[in-house]
């Protein structure tokens, strides 16, 4: 082919028509967008990198702060998961050396915003009491944060929801408790070594509900630590497994007649005795027979209040009126054991100076709290019931009966013995 052949070729490809406007916007179109692609495709992976950049620095810092005695996975999984940037508080660092320690874990939002997510909390009782250390108050039995009812009410009636829902036993309650937002894990260590037991708490510490799947997740994660902690410090147990199902943990109060579990006491002593003045609703949880903790808790409705307050303010100097009654001041009746290391430091929390609740004792204090003591599988226990003021001075006559029936009733079912109950004296009410 001559040059001039191949310059006609040439000038025919350079000539070709274009295919009109419509055709050459569609191509640059599509090259714009590729080039857009291209830079979304890199935005994204960068965007991806730094996600996964965070997460990783969160699981290290979640890993350091608990003491490796959880996966950080299942933290950063809860309230729904996504979670990528978290802070860890630098006023609290999980230590298996000290006594009482713990962790707590801030989930990052918008840039200078931080939210509650998560916190540990671990505490380690040795053998001997002398050893411990003294940095932390006796648990208080009768502290704000503790009382079952909060005032003034956000109720249309007063006595219907308590404020936080009642220790329920994981499994038979050998293994801890839980509630609607703390799961706690608790390994009893065998004799010999310099550890009695260790508790872990894991605590979700955000705003929204926390599912049954959250509550669960909580499970394992304090179920994990204190297995850990165990290993670590010597304790020898025999920690059982989680339950297959928890009981979704309740706030309202219902009829006494239908109610059972840790309340089951009070129906069958309303099948001998007359109620009376006694509270007319009750709320319990499942009732465990080697659980810790637990609790019962009775209450007066709005209408027997409005038909029992009048008799009271005719035979008394109780200077409130009805309406603040119902608004402010509840009438309740808190039922509560504690066994084990649980009874170390109990106290009641009065004004006047707190009251040790002592195991192998039994009494009053100044207030409106009794307990009596006994021993369940050769661990202390102590038992408590404690009445708002004035309802402690409405029910004086039928203090004594009531208070009986319920240590019948926590003693027989744990098998306890050596029961120790306050003096008729202690029950008498000015």
């Amino acid at each position: 082919m001559d040059d001039r052949s191949s310059a006609q070729q040439a000038s025919a490809v350079r000539e070709r028509p274009d295919g009109g406007p419509w055709r050459n916007a569609f191509n640059t179109l599509l090259c714009v967008l590729a080039v857009a692609g291209i830079g979304l495709s890199g935005w994204a992976f960068a965007m991806e990198f730094i996600d996964l950049r965070d997460r990783s620095e969160s699981r290290e810092r979640i890993t350091e702060a608990c003491g490796g005695l959880i996966d950080p996975g299942p933290v950063l999984g809860l309230n729904g998961g996504g979670i990528d940037r978290v802070e860890l508080s630098d006023e609290h660092e999980a230590d298996i050396e000290r006594r009482s320690s713990g962790c707590v874990v801030y989930r990052v939002g918008d840039p200078g915003t931080t939210y509650g997510h998560f916190s540990l909390a671990l505490v380690r009782h040795a053998v001997d009491p002398d050893m411990e250390e003294t940095e932390e108050d006796g648990t208080g039995i009768d502290e704000e944060t503790d009382r079952p009812f909060r005032a003034p009410y956000t109720a249309d009636e007063p006595a219907v929801v308590v404020r936080h829902a009642l220790p329920h036993p994981l499994g038979d309650g050998r293994l801890g408790d839980y509630d609607e937002y703390k799961v706690t894990a608790r390994a009893l260590c065998g004799k010999g070594g310099a550890v009695s037991s260790i508790e872990a708490t894991a605590v979700a510490r955000y705003l929204e509900p926390v599912t049954s799947g959250d509550r669960r997740t909580l499970a394992g994660l304090a179920h994990q630590a204190v297995d850990r902690a165990a290993g670590r410090t010597g304790c020898k147990t025999d920690l059982p497994e989680l339950p297959a199902t928890l009981a979704e943990p309740k706030l309202e109060l219902g009829d006494p007649a239908s109610t059972g579990g840790t309340c089951a006491w009070y129906r069958r002593f309303l099948t001998t005795e007359d109620r009376g003045r006694l509270p007319d609703r009750a709320l319990a949880a499942p009732a465990g027979r080697a659980s810790d903790h637990d609790a019962c808790v009775l209450a007066v409705g709005e209408k027997e209040i409005r038909r029992i307050f009048p008799g009271f303010v005719k035979t008394s100097n109780y200077p409130q009126k009805l309406g603040d009654v119902l608004k402010y001041l509840p009438w309740w009746v808190k039922a509560e054991t504690y066994v084990g290391d649980g009874t170390r430091g109990l106290v009641s929390d009065e004004n006047l100076g707190p009251t040790e609740l002592a195991p192998g004792t039994a009494g009053t204090d100044s207030g409106g709290v009794w307990w009596a003591s006994s021993v369940c599988g050769g661990r202390p226990a102590v038992h408590v019931m404690w009445l708002s003021y004035p309802y402690d001075r409405i029910v004086a006559d039928r203090l004594e009966a009531l208070f009986r029936a319920y240590v019948d009733d926590a003693t027989e079912r744990r098998g306890c013995t050596g029961v120790t109950f306050p003096e008729k004296r202690d029950f008498a009410r000015s």
